[in-house]
């Protein structure tokens, strides 16, 4: 009788010690943060756009102890798919693509809306534009109208700047792309697209301000918007369920100090926090995207 006992309460003890390392493993911070990079900034090569993220990830390293580390997203659909199934546990998500994000996983969790500069660069704003532009050179082309039977690129479907709000621009005036351009191109990333203009493969095409920017660096002063979009909320980062609330919380705590020279090969300039009924725009449009 007292073996039995004693064997009772061994068991006891032991599933109780295994159900505290369970609760300790659940609540324990992960050693490694996989965050997911957008392709719109991707330009030629991964190297390039994980450089251009390394200082803030090592900054957010130093912060929280756990060790940050770029994975990126082949397209706009790939990089959704990676954060909805916990491929990666945090990611820069662009207003289309989080909205997407959530309707496939509802537990994704908004942290936080990224700042930019506006275009006078006189305050950080939580919102841009997306233009339709071409080149200067083209004298003749002022107007979407002008730009029928022409060769013309969108980033990707899931693009918010890149093709669902200019899409919706385009058809706010009565056109559909699909015949309304001579050719239309998917080209994968916003540089292509400007690349693709500057080297005359396409008429015009669809972007963002801060591509445009940094485009007219790399090729000059010769591009024109021609029409550009109502406001676009910014990029935000959203986080997988598997990242625990704690270091969700330090995260959303800690980004709106980073220091601006963590952040000066990107397109952000900072963070605030926005609740998740501050996409509801994009739902809006693309709701409006999906009806006949």
């Amino acid at each position: 009788m007292f073996k039995k006992t004693v064997i009772f309460y061994v068991m006891i003890v032991c599933n109780f010690a295994l159900s505290l390392s369970f609760a300790q493993a659940e609540t324990q911070e992960p050693k490694i943060c996989r965050f997911g990079v957008p392709p719109w900034q991707k330009g030629r090569s991964f190297d390039d756009v994980r450089n251009a993220y390394q200082p803030m990830l090592n900054w957010l390293t130093e912060q929280t102890g756990c060790q940050f580390v770029a994975v990126g997203g082949v397209t706009y659909d790939d990089l959704v798919e990676k954060l909805v199934t916990g491929k990666v546990h945090l990611a820069e998500l662009g207003p289309v693509t989080y909205v997407l994000a959530t309707q496939k996983n509802p537990q994704i969790n908004l942290l936080l809306t990224n700042l930019i500069w506006n275009p006078d660069k006189t305050e950080l704003v939580d919102g841009y534009f997306g233009y339709i532009i071409t080149l200067k050179k083209h004298n003749e082309i002022n107007l979407l109208s002008d730009l029928k039977n022409k060769p013309f690129g969108f980033v990707d479907l899931e693009s918010s700047s890149g093709y669902v709000y200019p899409n919706a621009l385009l058809k706010d005036n009565g056109i559909d792309y699909k015949t309304f351009f001579s050719k239309t191109y998917f080209l994968k990333n916003h540089l292509n697209v400007t690349d693709a203009i500057a080297s005359e493969s396409i008429i015009a095409g669809a972007t963002w301000q801060y591509n445009l920017a940094e485009s007219i660096k790399k090729h000059g002063d010769i591009f024109k918007v021609i029409h550009a979009t109502i406001p676009i909320p910014n990029n935000c980062l959203a986080a997988h369920p598997s990242l625990p609330q704690k270091l969700q919380i330090k995260i959303k705590q800690l980004l709106p100090s980073i220091n601006q020279t963590a952040l000066e090969k990107i397109g952000t300039k900072g963070f605030v926090e926005r609740p998740d009924s501050f996409y509801n725009s994009v739902r809006h449009v693309m709701k409006q995207q999906a009806e006949p």
